[in-house]
């Protein structure tokens, strides 16, 4: 081939113009609505063609096939189903504030479910489009251009008498940016552009004050915060809006109890009443929400009723909490006032916008103005020839006959009676009944009348004023025509955060007067538990319990409560209970600060309030206490408690708020005592590494420490199942006797110790054989010397031997 034939191109150019004239195609031609009608070019050449084919609202429904027909063919070259679906949008009131056209058929539900096929739906312009968008069409009042094979003409904007971008509002994603403006009141935004008109400095914060908020087609309520003046201040902005929930008590028939049941009449914008209930039911089926017993759709044509039963004490508040903040019934609509100003996407807001279109709206007056200005010039010429012709009728008679043909005539009519062609010719073509006297005078009373309207019409071009005046009594009337109520409610001086608190306030109230219990079990699941059912779990004490998670870890609900875990590694870190005490709760990585499971020792329950200090052993023999200030309260981060050596671990840990007894036990039975006082052993800070308090024989190790009180019992648990009994009192202490106590009858052969623990608490223990048990020492019938007590009924086979266990507080008293 002829290379003369080709243009070698740059590829880096040539796709940046592609591309920049593909997103620009999108941007101006589909996406985004133009500032002036608030419409996009799909929306603007569905009424213009409904125009066309005269579907005003006085006249019958069409087939939407025959307008969609008529689109594609004149106006819009694309998919029908694209157009059919903008349509659509027109005709649903839950989707357009203000619907632009009536529509009879199915046109889709709240529920999501899909229109008819165009073939089966009919429509016409409703009456606020008709009167707002295409009343002053014809007046030469917008520019018209061909349309895309230059057979038709368009329309470039429609003459909007209304803002109908904030009107009914308009989402698009063009490329690159995206426009979401909710929709509005109309009432309250015609009351704010007259107040524009009016003082031109008015603040946007007044604005904001007239129009208080978007007015959304479904209802729901607004969460009036500082969120709504920043969007309005910029254009940009995040506000909440939720469904409506009223409580009621229903009866579900003869002989059966009242029930309290939710009732949602009404759900945020946007959202689909079916995929609503499905989710909340896949909610209540996973136990995310619980308290609910039955969900029904009770809808129909008088409104939305969804109904909501609840289980017997259920709390009612705590379940609405959780559907808006589980569910989507509350919601945050990202508004973003994007539009096209003269072919340009930019972002306004609301002064902005409403001087914008204030402008149009001037110019578009002043145009009508200038047409109907005409049109009265061009009859007032007419009728005034008329009038001089009907004055001497018969000169001009006499002048027609004398006159060979027409052109001759109205030469002679224009030179005698001074008249321009265009009255000659209406005296050439006047009929013979504007000879009686009575067409005479209707003659003269029309000139009086046509005078006054020039004089008029002269007069709104000339003074602006009067033009605004003119404004105003038109956006007037159609607000008294037009306006609806508002169907979004305000809430004003709603903390959302105080509303949560005051909520979680209450349940947590409820919760400690029924002395309700959390725990934590070996799987890491955090749970809440009722009195009756913790009383219970207690039941089955020094007896084997098949199948049943033991439990690391039980504390009382409390208001001043704290839970935090510490590891092996030193690592303590919160747990937010308070904000999962309403459901089963499983402690995962993202709690954890990502700790890995199998690093934690032990979980402790902190009470705010008073002095509290963390106590660690690790397994070199090092003790410290540390402080537990309001910086370690109050922070929700993971922190390091203690400075570690390499290959050293911590082995245990506790609490302690008052002056105790420190024991450690060694895995051979060693057991050392200390005072736990400030003046024996003093807090140290994080970074110590703490006293050395148990020098470590060869193959000796740390196994266990606990606080107890002076003359207290305390339990050694060895690894085969063998429990000692020592009172505290018969050891010294090792401040003393650095080798601590050693006791001959705690001797062990093949085993080694696992836990000790005081006399007021219980130990959950599980064996390698998955057996489980809870066991009350108090309850176990040791010999009279105290020395030991071998747990037979745990029956452990060859091989077998305790695996975990963990100490609990007795809180059952």
């Amino acid at each position: 081939m002829d290379k003369k034939k080709f243009t070698s191109i740059s590829l880096q150019e040539e796709m940046e113009r592609s591309y920049l004239e593909y997103a620009m195609s999108v941007i101006v031609g589909r996406a985004l609505p133009d500032a002036r009608d608030g419409l996009k070019p799909v929306q603007r050449r569905i009424l213009f063609a409904m125009y066309e084919l005269g579907l005003t609202p006085d006249k019958p429904f069409r087939k939407c096939a025959r307008v969609v027909g008529d689109v594609l063919g004149k106006y819009h070259p694309h998919g029908d189903q694209a157009v059919y679906d903008a349509l659509v949008k027109l005709v649903q009131n839950f989707s357009t504030k203000y619907p632009t056209l009536d529509g009879h058929g199915n046109f889709g539900s709240v529920d999501n479910d899909p229109p008819a096929a165009m073939r089966y739906t009919e429509t016409r312009l409703s009456p606020i489009a008709h009167k707002g968008f295409l009343e002053e069409i014809g007046s030469e009042t917008v520019n018209f251009s061909n349309n895309f094979d230059g057979s038709q003409k368009e329309p470039a904007v429609l003459p909007a008498q209304l803002p109908f971008l904030l009107l009914n509002g308009s989402s698009g994603i063009a490329v690159g940016m995206a426009t979401n403006i909710p929709p509005h009141n109309l009432g309250e935004v015609v009351d704010g552009l007259i107040a524009l008109i009016k003082n031109k400095d008015v603040s946007s914060r007044k604005l904001s004050k007239i129009i208080r908020g978007p007015d959304f087609p479904t209802g729901g309520e607004l969460i009036h915060t500082e969120a709504i003046e920043e969007l309005y201040e910029t254009g940009r902005g995040s506000i909440t809006i939720r469904g409506v929930i009223n409580t009621e008590e229903i009866n579900l028939g003869k002989g059966k109890h009242k029930k309290i049941a939710l009732i949602i009449t009404e759900l945020p914008y946007q959202i689909s009443k079916a995929g609503w209930i499905e989710k909340l039911a896949e909610l209540v089926n996973t136990s995310k929400i619980n308290g609910i017993s039955d969900i029904r759709d009770e809808s129909d044509r008088d409104g939305m009723r969804i109904v909501i039963e609840l289980k017997k004490d259920s709390n009612a508040e705590l379940i609405i909490s959780n559907l808006y903040k589980k569910t989507t019934l509350q919601t945050n609509f990202g508004a973003i006032f994007l539009a096209l100003i003269k072919g340009k996407p930019i972002q306004l807001n609301l002064k902005q916008y409403l001087n914008f279109f204030l402008e149009f709206r001037e110019e578009t007056i002043r145009k009508r103005t200038n047409y109907f200005l005409k049109n009265t010039l061009e009859k007032l010429e007419i009728l005034e020839g008329l009038s001089k012709a009907t004055k001497d009728i018969k000169a001009v008679i006499a002048i027609i006959e004398d006159s060979e043909n027409s052109a001759e005539a109205k030469s002679k009519l224009i030179g005698n009676f001074f008249l321009s062609e265009k009255q000659a010719n209406s005296v050439l073509d006047m009929p013979l009944k504007k000879l009686t006297n009575l067409e005479k005078n209707q003659i003269d009373d029309d000139i009086k009348i046509l005078q006054e309207k020039k004089n008029y019409l002269q007069k709104i071009l000339i003074n602006r004023s009067l033009l605004l005046e003119l404004l105003m009594d038109e956006l007037l009337f159609l607000k008294q025509k037009y306006n609806v109520k508002r169907k979004t409610k305000i809430l004003k001086n709603i903390n959302q955060n105080e509303e949560l608190e005051t909520i979680n306030n209450q349940i947590l109230e409820d919760f400690i007067n029924k002395k309700t219990k959390l725990n934590i079990d070996n799987r890491l699941y955090l749970r809440k538990m009722i009195l009756n059912n913790y009383k219970k779990s207690f039941e089955d004490i020094n007896k084997i319990i098949d199948n049943r998670n033991i439990q690391k870890f039980i504390c009382n609900i409390d208001k001043n409560l704290k839970l935090i875990g510490i590891t092996y590694s030193g690592k303590v870190f919160h747990i937010d209970w308070e904000s999962n005490i309403n459901n089963d709760y499983k402690l995962d990585q993202k709690s954890l600060g990502n700790i890995e499971p199998n690093e934690i020792i032990n979980f402790h329950s902190i009470t705010k309030g008073i002095k509290n200090y963390l106590c660690i052993l690790n397994s070199d023999g090092r003790f410290k206490k540390v402080f537990f200030d309001k910086d370690m309260i109050n922070t929700n981060r993971s922190f390091a408690i203690t400075k570690l050596k390499k290959n050293i671990k911590i082995i245990d840990s506790f609490i302690s708020n008052e002056e105790k007894i420190l024991i450690i036990l060694t895995s051979i039975g060693r057991i050392l005592k200390f005072n736990l006082s400030d003046k024996f052993l003093a807090p140290t800070s994080k970074q110590s590494q703490g006293l050395i308090l148990v020098n470590l024989l060869p193959n000796e190790m740390i196994v266990s420490c606990c606080p107890c009180q002076n003359g207290e019992d305390i339990y050694l648990v060895s690894k085969k199942g063998k429990i000692f009994c020592i009172n505290n009192n018969e050891i010294y202490y090792a401040n003393e006797y650095s080798l601590g106590y050693l006791n001959e009858r705690t001797q062990l052969k093949n085993d080694y110790f696992l836990k000790i623990l005081p006399s007021n608490h219980y130990l959950d223990i599980e064996t390698n054989k998955n057996k489980s048990a809870r066991l009350n020492f108090n309850n176990l019938n040791f010999k009279s010397i105290k020395t030991n007590f071998l747990i037979d009924f745990l029956k452990l086979e060859e091989g077998e031997h305790l695996e975990n266990c963990f100490r609990l507080k007795n809180l059952v008293n």
